[in-house]
């Protein structure tokens, strides 16, 4: 598999990214209140 892709259960770094709401927020921030996170990306605007 490629090595820039992380493997399922793997750790990756911090980031900053904004919902869908427009809300910018860390990694850090959404795992201070849960232990896991999932994210889905989505094509915007076609």
């Amino acid at each position: 598999m490629n090595k820039d892709i992380p493997d399922i259960g793997e750790k990756i770094p911090d980031f900053i990214a904004r919902d869908s709401n427009d809300n910018q927020f860390s990694l850090s921030e959404a795992l201070n209140d849960t232990t896991y996170l999932m994210l889905v990306f989505y094509r915007g605007h076609w």
